[in-house]
């Protein structure tokens, strides 16, 4: 008895195995509607009709074809999807004996919507952090449009100036002064002048880099500043005018740029003016001898005015001769001014401590007058041609500077009383720098 109900068991799992497999098959090409690309890895299920029953599926291959065999007979849905395309379904009846039932090509449509053109605008920070230097971007910073350069650096990140202008750089006072990207011999003369010659209103960033690379010159051990002017690049003929006033300095700028297709020429003026300062000052000394029995007393009162200006001018020309060449021409003049005039009354007694007689009396008038002017010429010629490989390009620069620089000073004591000669001295100290550069630089990255 066992026996036939182990054979009959055996009939059974046959019987549901032949209806649950089959002989049927499905085949068919899943292509993108668009490129009429193969989808490779898209998926395709089949469901029984009318329920949510998966029977078989597959992914179609590099080529997207696909094949489903081994499927009982019946009644299926057939559907073919893919991330990012919408979902086809087919209706599919296959008999129960072999068959083989072809979709054909199935061209699924994308639910992507491609942009042409994607526009990111964002306000460049006041401080960027970069990996060869720091920059600080003054035009973006409200508080630093009045003033000088000097004023400037003073909220620029490393920089400290102290209250006679000397700059430091992290601590080190040898620091080598660039504008935009050259030197100039405005700086030869006096460093603390020349920053209060340039007006902020001018400047567009200042770049500090600590660690020169072999673009530039190894002078300044400690780093280098580059001052960047501003420039227009605006097609089209455009201008601004600029003026601030203070109790302290007054400036003003003016910039006019023409440009048409790729050339492009500018011109600028800008000056300032402190106005009329006077310091006054006051002493007064009582001394004795070793014996107490002689009284020096020393009086001194006096005044000293300054006052200073500065302006420059320039022209500069660009001209992209081709997408890939650049020729940029520039020529500027700077001057600056510094004129000091003072007087001191001054009274020299030697008294008699007992008595309080007179030895001596001394009673002096000294004027002095100190005048300083610099004047500069930058001239310089830049090209630059970029090649097809990113990062491959050269630079060819010539840059000149004329620096023409006078400092008079003149002292005068007219002493009261007869035997006292008027005593004084006059100088004149007339300086030249001229300073030539011309390199060139080929970068391969």
């Amino acid at each position: 008895m066992r026996h036939y109900l182990f054979i009959f068991f055996l009939f059974f799992i046959s019987i549901n195995a032949n209806a649950q497999t089959g002989k049927a098959k499905i085949t068919g090409t899943v292509l993108d509607a668009t490129t009429k690309e193969p989808i490779d890895f898209a998926t395709i299920t089949v469901f029984k009709s009318g329920t949510k029953s998966v029977v078989n599926g597959i992914s179609s291959d590099a080529k997207g074809n696909f094949t489903l065999s081994g499927l009982p007979g019946g009644v299926y849905n057939v559907s073919v999807d893919f991330i990012g395309y919408k979902a086809q379904t087919f209706p599919v009846i296959l008999k129960q004996t072999s068959s083989a039932i072809s979709l054909g090509t199935i061209l699924l449509a994308s639910t992507i919507d491609q942009l042409q053109s994607v526009n990111v605008t964002a306000k460049t920070p006041i401080i960027e952090n970069k990996i060869d230097k720091t920059i600080y971007n003054t035009a973006n910073d409200l508080t630093a449009q009045n003033g000088v350069a000097l004023d400037v650096l003073k909220k620029v990140p490393m920089v400290s100036v102290d209250i006679d202008g000397n700059v430091e750089l992290q601590g080190s006072g040898s620091v080598r002064f660039l504008i935009n990207g050259k030197p100039s011999s405005i700086f030869g003369a006096s460093l603390a002048d020349a920053l209060q010659s340039i007006p902020a209103s001018q400047i567009k960033s200042v770049e500090v880099i600590t660690s020169p690379g072999a673009k530039y010159d190894a002078t300044g051990t400690g780093g280098i500043i580059n001052i960047v002017l501003k420039d227009n690049k605006f097609q089209g003929i455009n201008g601004t005018v600029n003026y601030s006033i203070g109790s302290r300095l007054q400036n003003g700028s003016a910039n006019l740029n023409v440009k048409k297709g790729n050339f492009g020429v500018g011109i600028f003026f800008s000056g300032n003016q402190q106005f009329n300062t006077v310091a006054k000052s006051s002493s007064n000394r009582t001394s004795y001898n070793s014996t107490r029995d002689t009284i020096n007393n020393f009086f001194q009162d006096g005044s000293s005015s300054q006052k200073r200006g500065s302006y420059q001018t320039g022209l500069n020309l660009n001209w992209n001769i081709t997408p890939k060449d650049e020729l940029t021409a520039t020529l500027g003049y700077n001057h600056f001014n510094n004129n000091t005039n003072g007087t001191t009354n001054q009274i020299q007694q030697y008294l008699l401590a007992r008595s309080g007689n007179n030895i001596s009396d001394l009673r002096s008038l000294r004027n002095s007058t100190s005048n300083f002017s610099a004047n500069s010429t930058d001239v310089s010629l830049a090209y630059k041609k970029t090649f097809k490989k990113e990062g491959h390009e050269m630079d060819f620069l010539y840059n000149a500077s004329f620096g023409n620089n006078l400092v008079k000073a003149s002292q005068i004591s007219t002493y009261q009383g007869e035997g006292f000669p008027n005593t004084g001295l006059n100088s004149t100290n007339p300086g030249k720098e001229n300073e030539a550069e011309i390199s060139m630089i080929t970068r391969c990255l």
